[in-house]
């Protein structure tokens, strides 16, 4: 379950986040999340304070940089920009550090977490991307994690699931073959995919 930029919440929220995660989900929050309650007002208390027991850690504060300027992100061997927004982690004892900032004042402080939460995890992605490359990453490495099968799509084709039926859209200028499985039916469009269509299919 991703829940990005999720800012008005309430402590009733915050407990279901609480209850899919010790049942075995896994919960992934991005920054801004918890900032305000649900009429939209920030709460007289530390920032987003709601939601530190759940993401097993506090935020110390939230910056964002200039247009013209850029900080940086470690995540394993990979490096990443970020100036959008930052919510700056120092995490609790028994939570896994994902990703450090790695330059400038914010140098070494946490910047994404995961920890277990009863069955479940629970993984707080704290910095926002031009592209949206340090959270992709995130994400992948805890759906591997988890065990969930993930399609390498290139950008422009998107596929979804929703009531029992598969739909993928190309908005690139090549065709593409999806990973219809011979036992599918195609109900609309046709594979390979070609530029500016839809496919519809459905698996027994």
């Amino acid at each position: 379950l991703i829940a990005p930029s999720y800012q008005l919440i309430d402590s009733v929220l915050v407990r279901k986040w609480c209850r899919y995660a010790e049942q075995g989900g896994n919960l992934i929050l991005t920054s801004r999340t918890g900032q305000k309650n649900k009429d939209g007002h920030f709460p007289e208390t530390r920032l987003a304070s709601q939601i530190y027991s759940l993401i097993g850690a506090e935020i110390d504060f939230s910056d964002m940089l200039p247009e013209e300027s850029r900080g940086l992100i470690n995540a394993g061997k990979d490096s990443f920009s970020w100036n959008i927004w930052a919510d700056i982690l120092s995490p609790y004892a028994g939570t896994e550090v994902l990703a450090v900032y790695a330059d400038q004042f914010y140098s070494g402080k946490a910047a994404a977490v995961t920890h277990q939460a009863g069955k479940g995890t629970v993984t707080y992605i704290a910095a926002t991307t031009d592209d949206g490359s340090f959270e992709r990453k995130i994400v992948r490495e805890i759906y591997e994690k988890a065990g969930v099968k993930i399609e390498n799509l290139p950008k422009g084709v998107y596929m979804e699931w929703r009531d029992g039926f598969f739909v993928a859209v190309n908005y690139t200028d090549d065709q593409f073959y999806l990973p219809v499985s011979g036992k599918s039916r195609i109900i609309l469009g046709s594979n390979p995919l070609k530029p500016a269509n839809a496919i519809v299919w459905q698996t027994d």
